[in-house]
Order: C-alpha cells, then sequence, then structure tokens
C-alpha cells in the first residue's frame, strides 16, 4: 500500500492556504509540485493553487 503524504495548497494570488490534500508518496510524485485550479474565500473567484511548504 502507497504512503500519503500531507500538503497544502496556497492560492497563487493572495498568498492564504485554503486547502489540505494527501498525495501519494512515489518517486514521481514527491518530486512534482502539485498545481490546481481552486476556489478561493478571500479573492472569491478560482485561482491557481500551488503546494507549499510546511
Amino acid at each position: 500500500m502507497a504512503k500519503k503524504k500531507h500538503v497544502k495548497m496556497q492560492c497563487s494570488a493572495c498568498k492564504k492556504v485554503n486547502y489540505y490534500m494527501k498525495k501519494s508518496k512515489g518517486k514521481a510524485q514527491v518530486e512534482k509540485k502539485l498545481d490546481l485550479s481552486k476556489f478561493c474565500n478571500l479573492c472569491r473567484k478560482h485561482t491557481a493553487h500551488k503546494e507549499s511548504k510546511k
């Protein structure tokens, strides 16, 4: 069974951490950072959210 890593998703516009997700710990997945379009409550629109440091 693959282990999961908890990551924080940060809005690229306002820099607020809005989402917490789980990510697989595979070698290919660890090197790449997630970049998803999510809704930001502060900006009130869909913006790019990137994986941030802990």
